[in-house]
């Protein structure tokens, strides 16, 4: 019997499990920024930033980083900012996006 290639395989679970402890670097971002909880991922932010749009920027996906403990990406694809605010604008939650950016690329 041969084995069949259906196209797809299993991946790592991604879910975002809320009961473990965060690592303590992280936790200190939202000490420091407690607005970042706020974040539902919407993507409003996304569609306005002008840095999205030459590199893949997306301050959403960094915040799921952070929630899900990825640290080894995360200060590279934060340097991506520009800090222009205009996410902030957009954010319909009032998440302080540009103090998140900041406390994200120290890490």
């Amino acid at each position: 019997m041969s084995v069949r290639d259906f196209g797809y395989s299993v991946s790592d679970q991604r879910a975002v499990d809320l009961d473990r402890k965060m690592p303590d670097e992280l936790e200190r971002v939202y000490l420091q920024e407690p607005s970042l909880r706020n974040c539902i991922a919407c993507g409003n932010c996304a569609a306005l930033c002008s840095a999205g749009s030459f590199t893949g920027f997306q301050f959403y996906r960094l915040n799921v980083l952070v929630s899900r403990g990825l640290l080894s990406e995360l200060a590279k694809k934060a340097e991506a900012c520009m800090l222009c605010g205009k996410c902030q604008m957009a954010c319909p939650r009032g998440v302080n996006i540009r103090h998140g950016i900041m406390l994200m690329a120290q890490l």
